[in-house]
């Protein structure tokens, strides 16, 4: 348990450090801010299910000019997005949560990760302080990679917080996932989930988001060490 622990947190770790390094000189990094939420949406033979997680970390990169400039006027606002999500912040309730670690096999992969490729503004829907942007990107999930197209809203309040919002379609098997099921074959969960996402996010030193990111990691050690956790 303890070399998985260290490894996790050495993965999520040098995820971030070479986003960190890959930063653009002509661009600001923006840091997750409160009521930043994702959900996966799943159905079964029973009953439909949701997902939640609100703890992921995030490195997203825009046009340097983000907080003043006319968005309209900018070809390219968006530089760079990675988000990474531990599989273990899921929140599905009660034993579902279980159920969904153990279907995208969370103890070899304990993470989801999301990495923008590409993207064009949708035409007509640029304003001065929003737009529309039909995105291309790569999802990994259990180990596995696939595209996934995504149309973005996203929006910069007054004092500069900016807003994003999406939903796309899934399907498990596009990941390598069996569906899983239950009660001897009577409870099958569905293929598809939706996946909706809710972002918030403003700038902030790059060291402020790594301090989080120890505590984070420093809270999961201490939390898998605690000798109520049973050994796994």
């Amino acid at each position: 348990m303890t070399k998985y622990i260290f490894r996790s947190a050495l993965t999520l770790t040098a995820l971030f450090a070479t986003a960190l390094g890959a930063q653009s000189s002509s661009a600001v990094r923006l840091q997750l801010a409160p009521n930043t939420q994702l959900t996966f949406e799943g159905t079964s033979t029973l009953h439909g299910f949701t997902c939640t997680t609100s703890t992921m970390q995030a490195y997203i990169d825009v046009d340097a000019s983000y907080k003043t400039v006319n968005l309209a006027t900018v070809t390219r606002p968006i530089v760079a997005v990675q988000v990474v999500i531990p599989v273990k912040s899921l929140a599905c309730g009660g034993e579902l949560d279980n159920n969904m670690r153990n279907t995208l096999n969370a103890k070899k992969y304990p993470y989801i990760v999301y990495k923008l490729s590409n993207y064009e503004i949708v035409a007509g829907t640029a304003s001065a302080s929003a737009f529309t942007a039909a995105t291309q990107g790569t999802l990994t999930i259990a180990g596995s990679e696939h595209p996934v197209a995504l149309t973005v809203k996203a929006s910069r309040a007054a004092d500069g917080v900016v807003s994003a919002s999406g939903a796309q379609t899934i399907k498990m098997t596009d990941f390598g996932i069996k569906p899983p099921t239950f009660f001897l074959g009577t409870l099958r969960v569905g293929d598809e989930l939706k996946v909706k996402f809710t972002m918030n996010a403003t700038s902030a030193a790059v060291a402020s988001a790594m301090s989080e990111l120890n505590i984070r990691l420093a809270s999961a050690r201490s939390a898998d060490f605690s000798p109520d956790t049973p050994k796994q």
